[in-house]
């Protein structure tokens, strides 16, 4: 996930060479789940805001040499560890939350 920051952010500084990249990293923790929380100020979910959940399919990517892979990876080790996992779009920014019940 934090690899996808890096080159969203990466991806915007081509347009913007002053961007100044930043990620914030969370977690949350009370008695029902641990909440990890990933802000970044790149490129954003943009395009996919209406049908974020595509994101998660295998083979589906943006990018020039992605396998389009990852995240759903990343997507079946949460599932198989009783999380899930949030795409929310921001202004200017992308957060993601995965979120695992204790």
């Amino acid at each position: 996930m934090i690899k996808n920051s890096i080159e969203s952010i990466q991806d915007k500084k081509i347009d913007n060479a002053d961007l100044i990249g930043k990620i914030d990293i969370s977690i949350d923790e009370n008695k029902e789940n641990i909440k990890f929380i990933i802000i970044d100020n790149g490129l954003g979910f943009g395009i996919f805001a209406d049908n974020i959940k595509n994101i998660l399919n295998p083979y589906f990517t943006t990018k020039k040499k992605g396998t389009g892979l990852g995240l759903s990876i990343v997507n079946k080790i949460i599932n198989d560890h009783n999380g899930k996992i949030n795409f929310i779009s921001l202004e200017n920014r992308a957060k993601i939350e995965i979120i695992f019940t204790r």
